[in-house]
């Protein structure tokens, strides 16, 4: 079996590289190469041949509406044409829709037909698999396969006191950290919003770090930070080798995403023993618990995201909350992520020869 991973990498994340790493273990071929080379041997090829969707987003939806037309049927066309020649089709579904969503419909067809002619839907969740078949429709086939964790990715933790003295950080009280890449999906006007609505004599540091999406976006997200005090805003990208220092810094991580399905930071918070302010979706709910590993809120609602900061920020023992999170995060270990999927891709091949 060949397996083709879209995108064959997925930079910085590491998902893509602790998922297919281990399936070489399992009897799976993983080729990860350039679409203009995998489509044609896609194409070509014979045997059994799987494409595994993970994100085209961007290969579809495009500022102008007919880019977006053209790219979208263009990419049903492709599908088809993969299907007719023998390669079968999973897809795992990241996101409900397009995290920067300029063409709602085009957007909500190409989905459709996804879930409606993969052979297999993988969510990371009960609740990301409900909500997917109350958008898009049943799937022909699906899988619960988690969002691995990331314990120990990045190097070991690291002491709080390294990781503030590294960024020029307080040494002294509450730090909410908030990141990842700079997006509006994110809510982090939000965050600020609600963070500025903390006493000041409490509510120590926030910060948000990570790679712009969108220039004016982070100068707007820097402007608004300017006039909190205690807010600041680092919009540049964050290497791997400094992510144990800003999570060390943390005493709680902030998600305040206005829409969700998966999140990595997630598990990265968790995986570093860092409690979490996170919206009370579903796929959310499966993994932290009020109070247990985390704090949660009504997703949109800045009073609600704001009293979810009060309850961390209050707490007397964060670090015993960050435990619960790491242990947690320490039940999903790639290698059965791996071997769970390994297991789906042949029960996909098998059908198809029947």
């Amino acid at each position: 079996m060949v397996v083709y991973p879209l995108p064959p990498q997925l930079s910085p994340n590491p998902y893509l590289d602790q998922l297919y790493g281990p399936l070489e273990g399992l009897g799976v071929m993983v080729w990860r190469t350039r679409p203009r080379y995998a489509l044609p041997a896609l194409l070509a090829g014979r045997g059994e041949r799987l494409l595994h969707l993970h994100f085209f987003d961007e290969l579809t939806q495009q500022p102008g509406r007919w880019a977006t037309a053209a790219r979208t049927l263009l990419f049903v066309a492709l599908l088809a044409a993969l299907r007719g020649r023998g390669v079968r089709l999973v897809w795992t579904a990241h996101n409900l829709e397009p995290h920067e969503l300029r063409h709602p419909a085009w957007a909500f067809l190409a989905y459709r037909y996804v879930v409606r002619q993969a052979d297999a839907v993988i969510a990371h969740s009960a609740s990301a698999l409900e909500q997917l078949r109350a958008r898009y429709g049943s799937p022909r086939r699906a899988a619960i396969i988690p969002h691995g964790s990331y314990v120990g990715l990045y190097g070991p933790p690291r002491p709080r006191a390294d990781g503030r003295a590294a960024l020029k950080l307080p040494a002294h009280g509450r730090l909410v950290l908030s990141l990842g890449t700079l997006r509006p999906y994110k809510g982090l006007e939000d965050l600020i919003d609600a963070f500025a609505q903390l006493p000041r004599e409490t509510r120590g540091t926030l910060l948000i770090a990570g790679a712009p999406k969108d220039g004016a976006y982070a100068d707007e997200l820097a402007r608004r930070a300017a006039q909190v005090a205690g807010a600041r805003v680092e919009p540049r990208f964050i290497p791997d080798a400094d992510l144990p220092l800003y999570l060390a810094a943390a005493n709680v991580v902030a998600l305040p995403y206005r829409s969700l399905l998966t999140s990595g930071m997630l598990l990265g918070a968790l995986s570093y023993a860092r409690p979490v302010v996170a919206p009370a979706f579903g796929p959310v709910c499966e993994l932290v618990r009020e109070g247990r590993e985390g704090f949660l809120f009504t997703p949109g609602s800045v009073p609600s995201l704001r009293d979810a900061l009060a309850r961390a920020l209050a707490h007397p023992d964060l670090d015993a909350l960050g435990a619960a999170g790491l242990r947690a995060a320490g039940e999903l270990a790639w290698p059965k992520i791996a071997a769970r999927t390994a297991v789906l891709y042949r029960e996909v091949t098998a059908e198809a020869a029947r």
